[in-house]
């Protein structure tokens, strides 16, 4: 069975909408991964497996808060900074 899409244009890209019924045929669905590729000029489409979610990092208070002895000592630096009259384009 052959189905018809149409390419369109969304931003700089170019979109084609698969039909769910061609996807079922192929095992996949929304959010699935496709590996793309070109033989004898028509585009392949296979199903990837998809790589687990990487975890996110979880922080201690400690590893946060690492550096912060040193932030008077910064704000002192930069007190003042903001004083004073426009020197260029500023924003006021």
């Amino acid at each position: 069975m052959t189905t018809i899409v149409k390419v369109r244009r969304q931003g700089g890209a170019r979109i084609v909408t698969l039909p769910a019924a061609l996807l079922a045929r192929i095992g996949v669905d929304a959010g699935s991964s496709l590996a793309l590729d070109v033989k004898g000029g028509a585009i392949v489409a296979k199903p990837v497996a998809d790589a687990p979610p990487a975890q996110r990092r979880r922080y201690t208070l400690s590893e946060l808060l690492v550096g912060a002895d040193q932030l008077p000592d910064l704000y002192r630096g930069v007190e003042g900074a903001l004083d004073g009259d426009p020197v260029g384009d500023e924003i006021g």
